[in-house]
């Protein structure tokens, strides 16, 4: 195995969401303090904790994470995309582990910001044919106090765009494009990757899907995605902090156990990716 850097990216899932020092739970403990009194682990920032890290570790390598909170595809391919290109001397020496997030996260370019903002629609349904949405919003990072006033300087533009140039459907078709033309970059440069992200699934090319996507098995089951890993094996922040916060975010044992997982699965399917 010839690995020198791995490179994550993906949305709040594979950032840490839900997990970040200044959460505060219903009983008004901040959430490190109850993860320290209950288990007896403490963080000073998120990143010493993602699943990233400890394949990092595990593995004996540098780690990159560029995923964030409310980050969609478009912004993972720009970054995963960039990262290869500035790597390009060691291309042979790399490994992407990519999260494809789910609809309605754009990346696009403000210039009254300067800088790329997190375009997010909230739709109203999963169906393809109906656009409708209960909200969105647009700034340099996922949206808080820090970043309000991002959103007011481009929500009339965004809500522009999305009334004249945005459907479901053909967002859709679109991700597919640049995920199976990335993916086909990657290959064809003989760049190691692993994918996963369940709503583009059904439109990657089977080629990329017959190895390169993460097929991580838990006795009878097969985990293609981070959040089902939580889900399934009862780790989300919810029920690590014993329902004293609404969050279905992977937990910090989520991200250690996936990441001592995963470090296994690169070992064993290294030779395919």
């Amino acid at each position: 195995m010839n690995i020198k850097k791995i490179y994550c990216n993906g949305c709040s899932h594979s950032a840490g969401g839900g997990l970040e020092i200044n959460k505060v739970l219903k009983n008004k403990l901040n959430i490190v303090d109850y993860y320290n009194s209950k288990y007896n682990v403490h963080w000073k920032d998120v990143n010493e904790i993602l699943y990233s890290t400890s394949i990092s570790k595990k593995l004996s390598v540098e780690s990159i994470n560029e995923a964030a909170s409310g980050g969609g595809t478009e912004r993972v391919l720009r970054m995963a995309y960039d990262f290869v290109k500035l790597n390009w001397k060691v291309k042979n020496e790399l490994l992407l582990i990519l999260e494809l997030p789910s609809l309605g996260r754009l990346d696009l370019y403000s210039n009254k910001l300067n800088d790329y903002i997190i375009g997010n629609l909230h739709f109203l349904n999963n169906d393809y044919s109906d656009n409708s949405i209960t909200g969105l919003y647009g700034t340099r990072g996922y949206y808080n106090d820090e970043y309000a006033n991002d959103n007011l300087k481009v929500h009339s533009a965004l809500k522009s765009y999305y009334d004249n140039f945005f459907s479901k459907k053909s967002y859709f078709l679109n991700l597919v494009r640049q995920v199976n033309t990335f993916f086909g970059y990657l290959t064809s440069n003989k760049i190691k990757y692993i994918f996963f992200g369940g709503e583009l699934l059904s439109g990657i090319d089977s080629e990329y899907r017959k190895y390169n996507s993460l097929k991580l098995k838990i006795e009878s089951k097969i985990i293609e995605d981070f959040h089902q890993f939580a889900i399934e094996t009862n780790s989300t922040v919810a029920e690590e902090c014993d329902f004293l916060i609404d969050d279905l975010h992977p937990g910090f044992f989520a991200h250690k156990n996936f990441g001592n997982l995963l470090s296994n699965y690169i070992i064993e399917n290294y030779d395919n990716l």
